[in-house]
């Protein structure tokens, strides 16, 4: 294996989408047996670079030649797999540099810092999923996401000696599948599992961009992970990290002793509010670095989707969403990473985390948009959830943070997030975010949930949302699952495992989710002054209406403008399992509706197919 010329042209233009095959630690082998390690890398402020490692106790017996201008490259005879190893940087001004491999495959468990070489061994058996996932199409179809932090999901108890909580990869499998599965969630998306050295970043300061981090275990066993989801039929998100990383010594930051990665302007390199280091997307090597690291993560993982984190950081300089302030070389870069998924992957979904108004987000490339798939609505996100957190009888001077978001929906291709950032740093749990005394916030957050799989828009819900957990995330512990133990838990679980299945199953609530103007949504009622709205979702075949009693006392003959000799049937009430039902049939002043306090119905067309006319 060689670095080229053409290699070294590519790096240098942006435009190398497999330096990970060249760069990094390989394992040589000769009919299946391992012959030594081949290491390589991008250095081109190096004076001199040494292999050092536990293999040579860290000596510097090991020096790399220069094999072309900045790559330095080195064989060891004999070296196997799982060594640890980091390359001792000599700059031109003479500092000495002890550097992870940006390319590393595994990491060790921090605090430690090292890369380890490794031998990826593991075959996929999803073949079936990887063929069907080609002509997937998230408009008309469900699309339900699950957001997991892995290591606070669900932990091991802790022994005294300290070991590890965390269950690994392969032993997270059966539970997390068994789980997605009964709750018809169609698919996962991991908060960042790249290496990373704060528990309490997320994975969102990384160090480790090719290295699954070994928290949970070796790469390998990540990959058993996926598969196993693949075959369950679940698919599989990326959270991706293409705007900063951390600044810990053996990471990117100053790699050769220059500011390969990242600008070398000061303000525009420091990233203030987390304290790492803004990626130079205008340079070559990290354009080529990024796009190198989104093809790994689909060719070698087969995740089925890339959620980019805090995009409007990278639209615009330092988050200042004026125009003046557009960032047009981070643009045209996420412009090349959308084309680039989206002509060699069918089928897998780009999702960007945007907070701005930036234009076009979702629209395709040829119609001057930036190429994604789904956009978070995070604007339908603050304002119901600021409503829900109102006093009941003020509410109704603020019906517009329930109803903005249907003015504003085709603008782009959205899903809904009620995720991770809702319940950390004092921003409550949803549940007690909702307003009143214990009961009411359960009531409430009940009839909110049922409008959030109702309304227009995929689905996204943070891991204990399902359940109702009731303190803010940590990191650290795991979630409160013995709260499972107490009825109010329990019902209002089995209440959101009706709604995920109901969700998955009725087409009226997806399959025009993007077309909602034209024939798949239509207001039947806003009542502000009783903190009621009512609306239908449409199918082909399937028509359901929708009734959302935001008031903390009962509305009594709700007048719904419904087309005159429909007819439906309650099948679905947020504050009753099993569901009561009755029928409603509209003459032509429309149909009138008896609501309880803090509860949302869903009645399902009887008389005929749908009709939104």
């Amino acid at each position: 294996m060689t670095f080229t010329d053409l290699d070294l042209y590519y790096l240098h233009t942006g435009e190398h989408t497999s330096l990970y095959e060249k760069l990094g630690a390989h394992i040589i082998k000769e009919k299946n047996k391992i012959l030594g390690t081949e290491f390589r890398v991008f250095a081109p402020n190096a004076q001199t670079i040494f292999v050092v490692g536990s293999f040579n106790n860290w000596q510097k017996t090991h020096p790399m030649q220069r094999e072309l201008d900045g790559v330095f490259q080195l064989y060891i005879d004999g070296l196997k797999s799982l060594e640890d190893y980091k390359y001792l940087i000599v700059t031109h001004d003479g500092r000495e540099l002890y550097k992870a491999d940006p390319y590393a495959f595994y990491s060790q468990l921090r605090p430690n810092t090292a890369s380890i070489t490794y031998n990826p061994r593991y075959k996929f058996k999803d073949e079936k999923w990887m063929y069907e996932r080609v002509n997937y199409d998230f408009k008309e179809a469900p699309f339900s996401v699950y957001e997991v932090h892995l290591g606070s999901w669900k932990q091991k108890l802790v022994n005294e000696d300290g070991a590890n909580p965390f269950y690994t990869y392969k032993e997270l499998t059966p539970l997390l599948i068994d789980y997605v599965k009964e709750h018809q969630f169609t698919h996962i998306e991991l908060l960042p599992i790249t290496e990373h050295p704060l528990d309490a970043s997320w994975g969102y300061q990384v160090t480790g961009y090719y290295s699954p981090t070994s928290r949970y275990g070796k790469p390998d066993e990540l990959k058993y992970l996926i598969d196993q989801c693949h075959q369950a039929g679940i698919g599989v998100i990326l959270d991706w990290v293409p705007l900063h990383f951390c600044k810990d010594a053996h990471g990117l930051y100053q790699f050769d002793g220059s500011w390969l990665y990242e600008y070398e302007v000061e303000g525009d390199r420091e990233n203030q509010q987390w304290g790492t280091a803004n990626f130079d997307l205008g340079k070559g090597v990290t354009r080529s670095f990024l796009l190198s690291n989104i093809k790994y993560w689909l060719n070698e993982f087969h995740f089925d989707g890339i959620r980019v984190d805090a995009l409007s950081y990278l639209l615009y300089w330092r988050g200042e969403t004026e125009d003046d302030k557009l960032n047009h070389t981070a643009i045209d870069f996420i412009k090349r990473v959308n084309a680039l998924i989206h002509t060699e992957y069918k089928g897998v979904v780009m999702i960007a985390e945007d907070s701005s108004s930036y234009p076009k987000v979702t629209h395709a490339l040829e119609e001057g948009g930036l190429g994604f798939d789904m956009k978070w609505d995070l604007g339908w996100m603050n304002d119901t959830l600021k409503h829900m957190e109102r006093p009941s009888i003020f509410r109704k001077h603020h019906a517009k943070e329930i109803t903005f978001g249907m003015y504003y929906n085709q603008s782009e291709q959205f899903i809904l997030p009620l995720s991770h950032d809702e319940v950390v740093h004092g921003k409550l749990s949803i549940v007690n975010k909702m307003n009143g005394d214990y009961e009411d916030k359960f009531h409430l957050a009940r009839a909110y949930y049922s409008y959030f799989f109702a309304h227009p828009g995929k689905k996204l819900l943070f891991m204990g949302n399902e359940w109702g957990h009731i303190r803010e995330w940590h990191e650290y512990t795991q979630m409160d699952w013995s709260l499972l133990d107490f009825p109010i838990h329990q019902s209002f679980a089995q209440m959101m495992k009706t709604l995920t299945n109901f969700y998955r199953q009725h087409d009226a609530f997806w399959k025009y989710d993007y077309q909602v103007h034209e024939k798949g949504f239509k207001w039947a009622k806003i009542l502000e002054e009783a903190n009621c709205y009512a609306f239908c979702r449409y199918s082909d075949e399937e028509e359901i209406l929708v009734v959302n009693n935001f008031n903390d006392q009962e509305v009594y003959d709700l007048q719904l403008d419904l087309p005159e000799g429909a007819e439906y049937q309650l099948v679905f009430s947020s504050n009753a399992i099993p569901t009561e039902t009755f029928t409603l049939k509209a003459d032509k002043d429309g149909a009138r509706i008896t609501i309880p306090r803090l509860t949302t119905y869903y009645l399902s067309r009887l008389d005929s197919s749908a009709d939104s006319d």
